[in-house]
């Protein structure tokens, strides 16, 4: 990619501003409540100082993120780790806000301005263009966001993670939405078009989580009604790996498919897999010879080798 097209997520940064005011009717001015919340922690302030310092704050609208909930400060207060958060590893820290919290949003808001090089705000315009999607723990979601904005932070020169998220929330919101005009937002959209590295680390978060979430069989099942060759090879794949399971100690490094097959015992079985084997053949080297009906029956043949 030339770096040019590289280089235009920093334009999308300095937008920031432009597009918050579009948005919600004034500018957020995020580098100010850095500013504040910096000076409060130079001066010693506590941790329940900088959530109502952020909350406070003219320049900014915390709300979008989450109102307050009125036992935060009271929790804060009577926690452990209230006045040692600093001492906190990653995880810890966290998992202690969003428990404080409830939702993983405003815990992130509130990372984000305690330490802006490490953090960024979670938001459902910057986990779309990321490929983010919520995972059953709210904080892993926040852990693989936080993963690839310090990956693009690298990638693309920038100081600091928040600055990647801004310049991510911006180039959603402002060019993907149309907020910014037409003039404004032509060049950056062709830019995003033609980075492929970007749709490529958020095409690999979709897959990592569809995998960590769901089985292969599952996956080539769902397929099915979309994209059959997909389906058939995904299926393939796992029916091979699992006959291999199934009779591994009994198999030689060079035995192939068909004579690890001719280890089950039961003849009937031994027939279904292997007119399995032959749908895997050629759902593998001629996709378009197979047929939605075949790749049922190697996911069902698959599924009995599984239980």
């Amino acid at each position: 990619m030339q770096l040019k097209a590289r280089n235009y997520l920093h334009s999308c940064f300095e937008l920031h501003g432009k597009v918050t005011k579009l948005r919600y009717g004034k500018v957020q001015r995020l580098d100010l409540v850095e500013r504040d919340v910096q000076d409060i922690l130079r001066k010693g302030g506590g941790l329940w100082d900088v959530i109502r310092t952020i909350h406070d704050h003219p320049k900014f609208g915390a709300d979008m993120f989450g109102f307050l909930p009125p036992q935060v400060e009271r929790e804060l207060k009577e926690s452990e780790w209230h006045n040692a958060w600093r001492k906190l590893p990653h995880e810890k820290l966290v998992a202690a806000l969003h428990c404080t919290f409830r939702q993983i949003e405003p815990a992130s808001m509130v990372l984000r301005f305690l330490d802006p090089e490490r953090y960024g705000i979670m938001s459902a315009p910057v986990a779309a263009i990321l490929g983010v999607r919520p995972k059953r723990n709210p904080t892993a979601t926040y852990d693989a966001y936080l993963r690839s904005l310090r990956d693009l932070r690298g990638e693309r020169r920038f100081r600091r993670v928040a600055d990647v998220e801004m310049a991510l929330w911006a180039l959603q919101v402002g060019v993907r939405d149309g907020l910014l005009p037409h003039e404004k937002a032509h060049a950056l959209r062709q830019n995003y078009e033609e980075d492929t590295a970007l749709r490529q680390l958020a095409t690999r978060n979709l897959i990592v989580q569809l995998f960590s979430e769901n089985s292969k069989l599952d996956v080539a099942e769902a397929l099915l009604s979309t994209d059959v060759e997909v389906a058939g090879q995904l299926a393939g794949i796992e029916f091979e790996q699992l006959v291999g399971k199934r009779v591994r100690k009994l198999r030689r490094a060079q035995d192939s498919l068909e004579e690890l097959i001719d280890c089950f015992s039961d003849e009937r079985f031994r027939n279904r897999c292997h007119k399995a084997r032959d749908i895997r053949n050629r759902a593998t080297h001629k996709p378009r010879s197979v047929t939605r009906e075949e790749i049922v029956f190697l996911i069902d043949v698959a599924r009995e080798i599984e239980t």
